[in-house]
């Protein structure tokens, strides 16, 4: 029955002043809010780039060189370390089992069609590249093995080129420069999701030689034939490659191995961690709501010296002031987070629907934030409520 007469005398107390109480209430709903948002789009970026990522296909494993082993050690190798069309050559007559191995080139450049320009990754890729990756070409063909062999000059566009470009028209048969060549377009890929859209295709060789002039790869993707497999033929292939570049052992060979099991994990390490990073900057608001909650109450016990020698007159205890000015606090920071939630709510539907920002929440921060706020209210409301109940009635009726 007291605790219930505490909570009616709280939400009164912060009627009776609703500046005030909005003004300390202001840092906890800023906190909560937060919280809650940043966390949603980290998961929600989490989820597009495992989404984006399983979408290759569990079979899928890729390789790349450089200077690092698979173990980040330098590499020791007195061999070939870099990737190159001999290495898939080599890789398809050694290794069994696999269903495909797409060598694949990539960089970026500026495009130009008209007064309308844009930066965009470009792909060198062979023809089984769409197949492989099951991506589908909407509008348009494919390469040829003659356009490979010829370098020839055509390129096939994700969705967003052709929205940002050229402004949603079809842009088959239609020319842009890319770095000093002319492409003329001859397909559109099917809107897949994630980057894709927004990359533009081209023929491998044309890539290497005119586009970047480079002749290595700068990835090769191996598709195996049976996706339990993957894990065997992961090992082949790292035996394999390090006695191409001259090792023995395989964590200092200069290629690195990654299945999608070993990108989603590390994906998942980078934005979890980026997620707890930004929450716990956002939570630090939280604490500074504290403290605004701390000052009010400090404000309110002052004012209502008065009202407490009274109370403390005809009877009441220090644990029953004790225990309304706590009250008073946690409901002041319980409401706080409930408008936080609420808020929080609101801001991820529009980034949802307006912003196309990808955000998911999370419910266990909705719990979190909750609890978080009690606390806050509790811890904070601590030296109020103590100063409170410590005032003699004598000294407390004849405060002016």
């Amino acid at each position: 029955m007291i605790l219930f007469e505490n909570i009616i005398n709280s939400f009164e107390s912060i009627i009776a002043h609703k500046m005030r109480s909005s003004l300390s209430m202001l840092g906890i709903i800023i906190g909560v809010s937060s919280v809650i948002i940043l966390t949603a789009m980290g998961a929600g970026s989490q989820q597009a780039v495992v989404e984006k990522i399983q979408s290759l296909g569990a079979n899928t494993l890729t390789i790349s060189a450089g200077g690092m082993g698979a173990s980040n050690v330098y590499s020791k190798s007195s061999g070939n370390t870099s990737l190159t069309l001999d290495t898939i050559d080599s890789i398809k007559n050694e290794i069994d089992g696999l269903e495909g191995v797409l060598p694949i080139v990539s960089g970026n450049a500026q495009i130009i069609y008209g007064t309308n320009n844009s930066n965009a990754s470009i792909m060198g890729i062979t023809p089984e590249y769409f197949t492989l990756t099951n991506t589908k070409i909407e509008t348009g063909i494919n390469f040829s093995e003659k356009n490979i062999t010829n370098l020839d000059k055509f390129a096939i566009v994700g969705v967003d080129i052709q929205e940002d470009i050229f402004a949603g028209e079809n842009p088959v048969g239609k020319k842009i420069k890319m770095g000093g060549n002319i492409y003329e377009i001859i397909g559109i890929i099917e809107e897949k999701g994630g980057t894709t859209d927004s990359n533009i295709f081209i023929p491998l060789t044309t890539a290497q030689i005119r586009q970047f002039g480079k002749k290595t790869l700068s990835q090769v993707q191996v598709f195996v034939e049976n996706s339990e497999e993957v894990d065997t033929i992961k090992t082949e292939l790292e035996n394999y490659l390090a006695n191409l570049a001259g090792v023995s052992d395989t964590s200092e060979s200069p290629y690195s191995i990654r299945s999608q099991a070993d990108i989603l994990e590390r994906v998942s390490e980078i934005t979890g961690t980026f997620t707890l990073l930004l929450s716990g900057i956002a939570g630090i608001s939280l604490l500074v709501g504290g403290i605004g909650v701390m000052n009010i109450m400090l404000v309110s016990v002052t004012e209502r010296t008065r009202e407490i020698g009274i109370r403390k007159a005809i009877g009441a205890s220090k644990k029953d002031i004790l225990m309304q000015f706590l009250m008073e606090s946690a409901v002041l920071s319980l409401l706080g987070g409930c408008i936080g939630i609420i808020l929080s709510f609101v801001v991820v539907y529009v980034l949802n629907n307006y912003f196309n920002v990808a955000s998911v929440i999370a419910y266990n921060s909705i719990i979190l934030s909750f609890g978080f706020s009690l606390f806050i209210g509790i811890f904070f409301g601590l030296l109020p409520s103590y100063k409170a109940a410590k005032l003699k009635p004598i000294d407390a009726l004849r405060f002016e």
